[in-house]
């Protein structure tokens, strides 16, 4: 139970109207009215409808070798080898065990024995399955689409599942996401090769078999929901639905349709991704069961429900509520999707509809470097690629922006490249798209309502973040934290999320302390209420310095509760590069730490000089201000997270950690400098050896 401070601090972020449906929720739970408004039933009395689709043409571009990742996934998934969150390759089986934690076999230990058995499988059946025949001979004698039917009998009620515990619950939901129906379908169209096709009906069936409506553990989340039904309709529509599977497929998007508009309510309470992923499930699912009662409602309902959200949540800069650069793909792959689906029916767009979709564009197209993809990897990061459409890195941008802006605008910032797959998929033929230049970056720019804004010049770049009022819980405590990148190459760096659920020491890496900030006593600004809540909520300011173009100045008040003020003022450099300036004010002896993550290899510390450099190319990161602090350069620490960075979700891997830290009282400055050397660099200068 919350303290009464606690309760006060609920009350006074998330406000009363929001406590009242969750006390509402609750009970709805607890006495079995979800479980009545979603009952456990077979397929068969799922209720039939006509479907209305809308079937694909091959791009251009997948048949000029531009699909080879997805043709490897793909020969990958014929053979029982899944991709978890865009990276992980695991043997899950074909098919997979739909209710098993995917994520043990990326245990070394767990994935080892796993292997073994697998191999054992694999030996005494094919590799895959026709229609008809025996499905999923991995799981042995019981492969049978019977033997599957009771076994599915046996699931609870999803609404009688924890998604919190020892388990990541995402290691159980991501293939059931569907993420391996991309790449099915676009080697497909690359190919047309039957035994893709095949092999994503064998898929589809074996899941449906052991998953019937609201039984287990994939029908928990409505947004889980929404996603797999996205990977399955453009699956049928890129590869094809044989006259056999159409009633299959039929009663999934009726039920899909039901189970996100039982509980949309609950969605819509998240204030984030959720409401609006659901909202679009909603729409989808009315979209393909045109003129039918029930979908014009879901129509109307998902239409009036993701107006709303998206005026609150979608900020006048573009910003999103959660705080997420992730998450803010997430929200434009929800938006793309939408608006092509109208299209594709026939439907007028809403012009809210094409406003909020343009303003997360413009957002996303300000804080991505054309030349690489790279954007800031700023707070939440769970692994999500839903319409993974390109052959790019999970980290890429750039397929999300390019398919974006053809659909919104008809015009193409970036040149011909793979990202144009994306495009032609999802917003039409390239020939109607018009190329234009990437918008020139401003040398100050800000996204005041988010807290977000970046310093430019030339191929330098500084962003920082520093909300002055958070209107959505905070997702990291990242308050003032810089990232650079001189000369298009990242130097430092935001650490990712690695698992929202796990007890591993990496999960610290969303505190401040991980963060490139400044923590005060050990002591974090922001207290964790709950898996995915601070309390209370800092405020900032974030303003120009007006005496100088190209500088800002922040702080919060995360710590004025220990009598300590601190501000940051971020600029750029003469002579290139940039300066970080922190001011801090004690009323006694504090212990000050402050950590930079710097990225890339071999790193070089020269403490008595205040400096740290980067032997590969004479990057410059000095500092100086506070006397007697120490400094440590840290590698892959074995006992916390320092040191680590994690770009895909459960995954980690070793970064170098600048650590300054010391006692210090009264009013304290430190200035940070990052430079690259522009005078020829040697490393034997150091004394380094090849």
């Amino acid at each position: 139970m919350p303290s009464l401070k606690q309760s006060w601090e609920l009350l006074t972020h998330l406000g009363l109207r929001w406590l009242a449906f969750r006390a509402r929720y609750t009970w709805r739970l607890r006495s079995g009215g979800l479980r009545r408004a979603t009952p456990m039933i077979r397929w068969n009395d799922v209720p039939l409808a006509p479907l209305e689709l809308h079937f694909q043409k091959s791009p251009s571009i997948v048949n000029e070798g531009g699909a080879a990742t997805a043709i490897e996934e793909a020969e990958r998934i014929l053979i029982g080898e899944f991709r978890l969150f865009s990276f992980h390759q695991v043997k899950a089986g074909f098919p997979p065990d739909w209710q098993a934690d995917q994520l043990a076999a990326v245990s070394e230990e767990l994935g080892r024995s796993r292997e073994a058995k697998m191999a054992k499988r694999e030996a005494n059946c094919p590799a895959a399955q026709r229609r008809g025949d025996v499905v999923g001979c991995p799981q042995g004698e019981q492969g049978t689409t019977r033997s599957n039917e009771l076994r599915a009998e046996k699931l609870p009620h999803w609404t009688s599942i924890s998604d919190s515990g020892r388990k990541d619950i995402k290691g159980v939901w991501e293939l059931s996401r569907f993420p391996w129906a991309f790449a099915l379908a676009r080697a497909y169209a690359a190919t047309h090769d039957p035994r893709y096709q095949d092999a994503f009906w064998n898929l589809f069936a074996d899941w449906c078999d052991r998953n019937p409506p609201n039984a287990g553990v994939n029908w928990i989340c409505g947004q889980e929901s929404t996603f797999r039904l996205m990977a399955v309709l453009f699956a049928v529509e890129a590869m094809g639905l044989p006259k056999e599977e159409t009633e299959r497929l039929t009663r999934f998007v009726v039920a899909t349709g039901q189970r996100i508009a039982a509980n949309l309510d609950y969605a819509l309470s998240q204030k984030n991704n959720h409401g609006i992923s659901e909202c679009v499930g909603l729409i989808t699912a009315a979209l393909v069961l045109r003129d039918q009662p029930q979908a014009d409602r879901w129509l109307r309902l998902g239409l009036s429900k993701l107006e709303a959200q998206c005026s609150e949540l979608i900020y006048p800069d573009g910003s999103f509520s959660q705080h997420s650069l992730i998450y803010h793909r997430v929200l434009l792959h929800d938006l793309v999707w939408v608006i092509s689906r109208l299209r594709y029916s026939q439907q007028v767009v809403p012009e809210w509809l094409k406003g909020a979709a343009q303003r997360a564009l413009d957002f996303l197209i300000a804080t991505t470097d054309p030349e690489t993809g790279g954007a800031p990897l700023f707070g939440a990061n769970d692994g999500a690629n839903i319409l993974p459409l390109a052959e790019a890195d999970y980290l890429d941008m750039r397929p999300t922006i390019q398919m974006a802006s053809g659909l919104l605008r008809g015009e193409l910032p970036l040149p011909v490249g793979p990202w144009d797959e994306a495009v032609e998929l999802m917003a039409g033929p390239l020939t109607e798209m018009k190329r234009v230049n990437w918008p020139v970056k401003p040398s100050l720019w800000r996204a005041e309502v988010g807290g977000y804004a970046q310093l430019t010049t030339k191929n330098d770049r500084l962003f920082i973040r520093c909300p002055e009022r958070f209107r959505h819980r905070p997702a990291q405590a990242d308050m003032m934290n810089v990232d650079v990148w001189l000369d298009g190459q990242a130097i430092t760096e935001d650490g990712g999320s690695f698992s929202y659920n796990s007890t591993e020491r990496f999960k610290d890496l969303s505190k401040a302390c991980h963060h490139n900030v400044l923590t005060i006593d050990g002591i974090e600004p922001l207290k964790k209420f709950s898996r995915f809540l601070y309390l209370p909520w800092p405020r900032g300011k974030l303003e120009a310095i007006e005496s100088r173009a190209t500088a800002l100045r922040v702080s919060h008040d995360g710590y004025q509760n220990l009598g300590v003020s601190w501000s940051r003022e971020v600029a750029t450099k003469p002579d290139g590069g940039f300066e970080v300036k922190d001011r801090v004010k004690t009323t006694g002896q504090r212990h000050l730490r402050w950590h930079w993550r710097l990225a890339g290899r071999g790193w070089i510390l020269d403490e008595k000089a205040g400096e740290c450099r980067r032997h590969e190319d004479g990057v410059l990161v000095a500092w100086k201000g506070v006397l007697g602090l120490a400094a440590r350069l840290v590698r892959a620490d074995a006992d916390t997270a320092t040191g680590w960075w994690s770009p895909y979700y459960s995954m980690v891997e070793p970064r170098y950690a600048l650590v300054l830290e010391g006692e210090a009282m009264g009013l304290i400055e430190l200035v940070t400098e990052f430079t690259s050397i522009s005078s020829e660099f040697s490393t034997q200068e150091l004394g380094i050896r090849n």
